[in-house]
């Protein structure tokens, strides 16, 4: 049996009727990827559904890589995320109408959380490729962020590899909204997540035959306080 990578995208949520991450996760589902065969779950922009969803999905799949999808819009290039938040942004409803009580994802939990990918070798890559790409600092503080510190977190657990990467808007969702923001097509995008992928366990491969565990060596948590970056509320 073959080797899985678990990827999730998102459902529409505000005036973003469409979703990047879900096309893209979708048109990946059961395909073969640097010798793995990728599974996909689109997640709901709903707090109090996504921690059972992305936990309940590693449990029965059990990848040995988890690689979160969402949308980005305003953004241009794809953005490799390094770290994940321990805070969510309050002011927002979600699509349920909910909106969080505390701004604390996990409550003892650490601030931060780093990506278990090598995200410089991802961008690196994806420019080697001409594909417009940078490594971000931010997941936003919404439900990507949000997400993103679940997966980081369900990764140094389990000892796989976990990470977060933001699409921009697709040119069909941009032409539809009638508004002037970047666009990416979206075969450029599923191009981007096949080669991140591969960079991803490649890398991962070379680096345990040279008797390191996976990812970049200093992929760990981050405990120490920091400030919260503030980063538009489109970013999910």
């Amino acid at each position: 049996m073959k080797q899985r990578v678990l990827l999730f995208g998102f459902e529409h949520f505000g005036d973003y009727f469409e979703n990047p991450s879900e096309i893209v996760c979708r048109r990946l589902e059961g395909k073969s990827v640097g010798g793995c065969r990728v599974l996909c779950r689109v997640l709901p922009v709903e707090y109090k559904a996504v921690e059972a969803a992305v936990v309940g999905d590693i449990d029965s799949h059990k990848p040995i890589l988890v690689l979160g999808l969402g949308l980005a819009a305003g953004r241009s290039q794809i953005c490799v995320e390094k770290v994940a938040l321990n805070f969510r942004d309050v002011n927002l409803k979600d699509n349920s109408g909910f909106r969080p009580e505390h701004d604390r994802i996990e409550l003892d939990g650490p601030v931060a959380l780093e990506a278990k990918i090598p995200v410089n070798k991802a961008v690196e890559s994806l420019r080697g490729a001409g594909i417009p790409a940078k490594l971000s600092l931010s997941a936003g503080g919404y439900l990507c962020n949000n997400v993103m510190y679940l997966i980081c977190r369900e990764a140094r657990r389990r000892g796989i590899l976990g990470g977060f990467v933001h699409l921009p808007a697709h040119e069909e969702l941009v032409a539809k909204l009638g508004r002037d923001i970047p666009s990416m097509n979206i075969s450029t995008m599923i191009r981007s997540i096949r080669l991140i992928i591969e960079t991803v366990l490649n890398q991962n491969l070379v680096e345990r035959q040279q008797g390191i565990a996976g990812g970049e060596p200093n992929h760990r948590r981050l405990d120490t306080q920091a400030k919260v970056p503030r980063t538009p509320a489109q970013n999910i």
